[in-house]
């Protein structure tokens, strides 16, 4: 990582709180990051920019819980992407795939709608803190214009706790990706205060007032003002709410990481019968490769309980 990709903010996530306004805020930047996820599979542009807009989802989402392990987000639908999800491992390791019909995005033309990419469908977003915990589960409906709205959604509907998410993400003229997102929150002292009701209002007309005041500044942000690069995260924060006395904490690095290995996947493999795996076998071996990472492995079918990690 050159020293000028850290100074413009790229592949870091910046927290922030304005107190008099009762927010909480975080602002990530992705850049070499993308390009090293979204190289590993050919990905047509309309896809690769979706699933860069799904890890800031997973990074702006993940980064904003306090926890220790995975934070997944994940959307099904009947559309050309059947499947995308995105992993956020704290303290900030992501990684992102994405299952496609190329000729059925091809005939919706260069620019198709959100809900023509996705079709009906759900997003999912996962927190696994490990064998030892209860998985949390959310869903919603892919609903609205962008991922960032489905969050803003399911914020609403089942934490009813006021939010606004802003995306954006380009191939740049140089060849390389970036990826900006926002998301700001209602959250005096910094745990869930007042929830919403069913219209998403708040019950103190003091509360509301300070909420819309938020919202409607960080409502301005430009595209241009998340990609950067010219802009540190730090003077977006202050450029929306100089009014507000913002506090910024120091950025966080993020950087692609697969969990595939070779005895992850061997421990699959081995559940599977002797008469099963020698179907698998191609000219006397198993090739498997990961879906995120594209990493290849390939096994001998008789001699895959070797390979088990023991506990």
């Amino acid at each position: 990582m050159s020293h000028h990709h850290n100074d413009k903010g790229l592949d870091r996530v910046l927290p922030f709180q304005i107190d008099t306004l009762d927010v909480r805020g975080r602002l990530v930047r992705l850049g070499p990051l993308l390009d090293s996820v979204l190289s590993r599979h050919d990905y047509p542009p309309v896809v690769s920019r979706h699933l860069a807009e799904m890890i800031l989802v997973a990074v702006l989402l993940g980064n904003s819980v306090k926890f220790q392990g995975t934070f997944t987000v994940q959307t099904k639908g009947d559309g050309p992407v059947s499947l995308m999800v995105a992993d956020f491992v704290t303290p900030g390791t992501v990684r992102g795939y994405a299952q496609f019909d190329r000729e059925a995005l091809e005939r919706l033309g260069p620019e198709p709608a959100f809900t023509a990419v996705f079709g009906k469908g759900y997003l999912a977003l996962t927190l696994d803190q490990g064998p030892e915990t209860d998985r949390y589960q959310g869903i919603v409906a892919l609903e609205g214009q962008n991922l960032g709205e489905c969050a803003e959604v399911y914020f609403r509907d089942s934490e009813q706790i006021p939010t606004l998410v802003r995306l954006a993400a380009a191939l740049g003229a140089d060849g390389h990706w970036l990826a900006g997102g926002l998301m700001v929150q209602h959250l005096p002292h910094g745990s869930a205060g007042a929830r919403t009701d069913a219209g998403g209002h708040l019950p103190d007309a003091a509360a509301e007032d300070r909420w819309l005041n938020a919202r409607s500044k960080a409502a301005t942000v430009a595209a241009a003002e998340l990609l950067g690069p010219d802009l540190r995260l730090a003077e977006v924060a202050w450029r929306l709410y100089h009014e507000d006395e913002v506090l910024v904490y120091p950025t966080l690095g993020l950087a692609e990481g697969c969990r595939c290995s070779r005895g992850k996947i061997a421990q699959v493999l081995a559940r599977f019968s002797p008469e099963d795996r020698a179907e698998m076998a191609v000219d006397g071996r198993i090739r498997v490769s990961c879906e995120f990472c594209n990493s290849a492995y390939d096994f001998d079918p008789v001699a895959i309980e070797a390979e088990v990690p023991q506990e």
